[in-house]
């Protein structure tokens, strides 16, 4: 038995309950500045973040190009079928279940119920949707009866939109019949809306979309003072050295100071949320009578994970900075990139079930949405909060690693612009989420950037002056460290083959993609049409769409992010752990879920293309040549799920040994040079490369 545990547990937590209650002794010397901190800002910013999300959304309802599925019935639904064959919003669908049954089930989005108003009246049949008192002087009129689910924001903007159709389509014919017959509109046709959701339950579903978000920003409010103080602050006062000289195990500091962080996050927390509660009774009483008791139960377990992961992130952030003031200009990336994560919950189509529930915030977010609307799977509610502790162990596991007295130590054999080099490393990934987190909230709360061309303005152009900035911040050779050089013909023959290829290649990712993400194909297409404008041309979305993004993004990710991460041997040989991660962070700032694996995997690819020759103009080349051809074969609607398996295997087999016919070119990479003794290693990484023109041919 290890001496530590001789004693029972209490010998390994006694120690921590001590650190605890010194934390928290030391922390209310200072209440004044938490209580501004913790209290104040968020319920501040959490109203700014709501109202982002909420204008998005009212965007893509206001766009008019979504398709709404409809089921049909009645006596005249021949009528209404034909008056909706012109429309491009509203499409038929059969099914095998009753049409209300259909709704329920989500298999249509409204179903529409058809007759006529008055007794013993003869339906009209005619190829037109006309009122009875065209062709005879009766009181009747036509009756169609449009049925939705009020706690679907789908169904719901689907009714309104069908309304709006039928009011436009009707208004010619009744001008027409004022001339005729002199009638009184109101008596030629009537439409009428039943929801089959009360207003409680439509008030529970905005509630349980919207309250991870409010969480997540209430909590990282809350811990923010205490977290960012407990590490970096101690290490710039030198006061965290005492704590390390002592007994005590870096583990057991760690869970001391995380258990700091997250009874005054918590306690905070439930301060702000009795306040707003008091201030919104009419919405807490129906979330009372709506939620079962075991739904308030399991929402109290996923509050207290998130609180738990979030304090950890916190604690992470700080550990990961050297001084105050850095953890301070970390803690906004994390905030809004964990918000992003946890703004799934608006997703109504994303499924607890999905791989979703396995990422940090994210599965949480939907546990808590599922659980008050009491749609959570007892088996998905397990994993999601299982891996919402494995993510826990795991920000605790690194921050014990990294308490240390200094953040990062430095070989006296580097020069300064390589131990600048390794500084951004460290740093990059905060600005890239403050890029990434600019990236979300400037077009939900700029309309006029809500469009392609906004988006590509903003993104594309950040993407484009991030880079140069930071690599000029931190003494960075910018010519080197994006790789803006020629890499021959051979290998620019090389791109051109394997650019369809990719292109088709990715595909096969995308299928695996959609049975990880079940989500309607319906919806991806809607995205797509809200993104591209009406009135551009090809070559414009060429330009917006595909050769924009090959420029910039390939500067951002294979240029200064890649130059930051690479390691020394990534010259000679790529490594699997830096084109992974450099994938992931290509694939993540596509900001789309049912994107992130296949873009991912090209992002992959390109890393290691770029790695091999040393040049990012090829990975240019085949970015452009994938996004061109996606825009190209969108309106072909190719039908990828008939392949064959043995046609994936066979195109991932060419595509892979094309890949491999890349050559790699002297000096090409950065740091290191793939050739020489080890002096001449070294002495390459300690000068800088001179430009290609410069170099001796061998």
């Amino acid at each position: 038995m290890s001496r530590r545990f001789k004693d029972g547990t209490g010998s390994w937590w006694q120690p921590v309950w001590t650190t605890l209650r010194y934390e928290l002794l030391h922390l209310s010397r200072d209440l004044l500045s938490l209580l501004v901190v913790a209290v104040l800002l968020p319920l501040l910013l959490a109203p700014f973040v709501s109202s982002s999300f909420a204008r998005v959304q009212r965007q893509l309802q206001s766009a008019g190009k979504t398709v709404y599925s409809v089921t049909l019935s009645g006596p005249e639904a021949d009528e209404v079928r034909a008056l909706l064959h012109d429309s491009r919003q509203f499409r038929e669908i059969s099914s095998s279940e009753s049409p209300a049954e259909a709704l329920r089930q989500g298999i249509c989005d409204i179903y529409l119920s058809s007759g006529s108003l008055g007794a013993g009246a003869e339906p009209a049949h005619s190829s037109r949707f006309q009122p009875a008192s065209l062709t005879r002087k009766l009181p009747q009129t036509p009756l169609v009866t449009i049925y939705y689910t009020g706690s679907q924001e789908r169904s719901k903007s689907a009714a309104m939109a069908l309304d709006s159709f039928f009011t436009r389509e009707l208004r010619s014919v009744r001008d027409d019949a004022l001339r005729r017959s002199g009638l009184d509109p109101n008596e030629l046709f009537d439409t009428r809306e039943v929801n089959l959701t009360s207003g409680d339950e439509e008030v529970e579903q905005t509630a349980a979309v919207m309250l991870p978000v409010l969480l997540t920003f209430i909590l990282f409010g809350t811990g923010s003072v205490t977290a960012l103080d407990s590490v970096a602050g101690e290490r710039e006062r030198g006061s965290l050295a005492t704590l390390l000289i002592t007994s005590m195990t870096r583990m057991q500091i760690t869970v001391a100071k995380w258990l700091t962080v997250s009874l005054v996050s918590l306690a905070f927390g439930l301060l702000q949320a009795a306040g707003f509660a008091l201030t919104q009774r009419k919405l807490l009483l129906t979330l009372l009578s709506q939620t079962s008791a075991t739904g308030w139960v399991e929402c109290a377990l996923v509050v207290l994970l998130l609180n738990a992961q979030i304090a950890a992130v916190l604690l992470w952030i700080s550990v990961r900075s050297s001084t105050f003031k850095q953890a301070q200009l970390l803690y906004m990336p994390a905030l809004l990139t964990a918000s992003a994560l946890a703004a799934v919950s608006w997703l109504q189509e994303l499924s607890l079930s999905s791989v979703v529930a396995l990422v940090p915030m994210s599965g949480l977010a939907l546990a808590f949405r599922d659980a008050m609307l009491g749609q959570a799977h007892p088996l998905a509610l397990a994993l999601a909060l299982a891996a919402g502790i494995g993510w826990v162990t795991f920000w605790l596991r690194s921050v014990a690693l990294h308490l240390t007295l200094d953040t990062a130590t430095t070989d006296g054999s580097q020069d300064a612009t390589e131990a600048a080099r390794g500084r951004l490393g460290g740093d990059i990934g905060w600005f890239y989420g403050l890029l990434g987190a600019a990236m979300v909230t400037l077009p939900g709360n700029f309309p006029v950037l809500a469009g392609l061309r906004g988006q590509v303005l903003v993104n594309q152009g950040c993407m484009l002056v991030v880079p140069f900035l930071l690599l000029r911040a931190y003494g960075q050779p910018v010519r080197r460290s994006l790789r803006l050089r020629n890499p021959g013909a051979h290998n620019w023959a090389v791109a051109v083959l394997a650019a369809p290829l990719l292109h088709l290649a990715a595909n096969s990712v995308a299928i695996i993609s959609s049975w990880l993400l079940p989500m309607s194909e319906q919806m991806v297409r809607d995205m797509t049409r809200l993104l591209l404008p009406e009135n551009a041309s090809v070559p414009e979305l060429l330009i917006l769409v595909a050769l924009a993004p090959a420029v910039c993004e390939e500067l951002a990710f294979r240029g200064a992010l890649l130059a930051a991460v690479q390691k020394p041997g990534d010259s000679r040989r790529p490594t699997l752990s830096t084109c992974l991660l450099v994938g992931v962070a290509f694939g993540a700032f596509h900001f789309s879920l049912q994107r992130l694996l296949p873009t991912a995997t090209i992002g992959c690819v390109l890393t290691w293309v770029a790695l091999r020759t040393g040049s990012i103009l090829p990975c240019m080349l085949l970015h452009f040549v994938n996004n061109a051809l996606a825009l190209l074969l969108e309106p072909v609607h190719i039908d990828y799920l008939a392949f064959p398996p043995y046609v994936w295997l066979a195109l991932w087999s060419v595509l892979l040994g094309v890949l491999s016919r890349f050559r790699p070119l002297a000096a090409g990479g950065f740091p290191a040079s793939p050739q020489g003794s080890a002096g001449v290693r070294r002495q390459v990484a300690e000068t800088e490369l001179p430009s290609t023109e410069e170099m001796p041919q061998t």
